[in-house]
């Protein structure tokens, strides 16, 4: 068996340097700097969903939100506000899924539109319908932005499950 000859250098390329040390800590602060003020910035919500006692649970979830400077916050749905009817064809068929409810709310607290943007598990228009009835009748505190009442959005995931 013959090889292929070829030639071997004996010139070093050196391997491109990384950043060492301090330059390299002042990268990843600034990335984590930037990480925080964006969520400072933005906010967040955390969803939470209160369960319906009896047979037939139907949750919707509260967004609350972090008011990370002063006079600013997300809108945020009243204590008071319906949870959703259980259509009774659906009931009886058993059927259960998640309905998620786009929401604009008015400066008011008012909502000016709601719109279905997403489903989970069963779909039916029945269940559709009675989360869009019932968010249309919710009230929130208005989201403010430097201390005065503006317009937004939220959404909300409605839970229609039948406890079987």
């Amino acid at each position: 068996m013959s090889s292929i000859p070829h030639q071997h250098s004996s010139t070093h390329h050196p391997v491109p340097a990384r950043p060492q040390g301090v330059a390299a800590a002042w990268l990843w602060g600034l990335l984590a700097v930037a990480v925080v003020t964006i969520f400072s910035v933005l906010g967040y919500r955390t969803l939470q969903a209160p369960v319906a006692s009896g047979p037939v649970s139907i949750t919707t979830a509260d967004t609350t939100s972090v008011v990370s400077v002063a006079g600013n916050r997300d809108a945020e749905p009243l204590s008071s506000n319906p949870t959703p009817d259980y259509p009774a064809a659906a009931l009886n068929a058993g059927l259960e899924g998640d309905v998620i409810v786009r929401l604009q709310i008015d400066a008011n607290g008012k909502v000016s539109q709601a719109s279905v943007i997403g489903h989970e598990g069963g779909v039916d228009p029945a269940l559709d319908k009675a989360a869009i009835e019932a968010l249309r009748q919710w009230r929130f505190q208005p989201a403010m932005r430097d201390g005065r009442a503006i317009n937004s959005v939220v959404q909300v995931p409605v839970e229609f499950r039948t406890g079987r």
